[in-house]
């Protein structure tokens, strides 16, 4: 029986970061769109799409919002318990953070994604 994908580990600057279920990887690459005409398919279009993360943070007394406010040109790895890897590389933090309940949500860029 494959094991799959149940939790995931996000280490970003040698840090661990202690995400909530639901941590999301966008592997980047390509993204193709069908371009219609009036006579039907003319083909497709390409966009380059960047690889990031998204999480939402369990805030404690550990969590430093400067800190990852201040993540800019970093890397990191998104693993998974079912044994796939992903090295992200020149990772910055996008938005503004902001804590609400004890969590705080957070988007990284990156420019590159590899699975290992």
């Amino acid at each position: 029986m494959a094991l799959l994908t149940g939790r995931v580990f996000i280490t970003i600057g040698g840090i661990r970061l202690s995400s909530k279920k639901g941590a999301k990887l966008d592997f980047g690459s390509v993204k193709r769109e069908m371009v219609l005409a009036d006579h039907g398919v003319a083909g497709a279009k390409e966009e380059t799409v960047a690889p990031g993360v998204e999480c939402t943070l369990i805030h404690g007394a550990d969590t430093s919002l400067a800190q990852i406010q201040a993540i800019t040109a970093s890397n990191g790895s998104f693993d998974t318990d079912s044994g796939k890897s992903y090295i992200l590389t020149g990772l910055c933090c996008l938005d503004a953070l902001s804590l609400a309940d004890g969590e705080v949500k957070v988007k990284f860029g990156a420019m590159d994604c590899k699975e290992v």
